[in-house]
């Protein structure tokens, strides 16, 4: 059986900006939202 998750990810560095996502991987699906390897995502990084 397969599980789904929905997720739901707050800015640190833009507290405004808030994520909703769905993924069956949750450790995975966070760990690319910590380290993209998109602009895309990238720009919204602190720093």
């Amino acid at each position: 059986m397969k599980f789904h998750y929905v997720y739901r990810l707050i800015s640190l560095s833009h507290p405004g900006r808030r994520y909703v996502g769905l993924t069956e991987d949750l450790k995975a699906r966070l760990a690319k939202h910590n380290y993209p390897k998109t602009d895309r995502v990238f720009r919204l990084l602190p720093g």
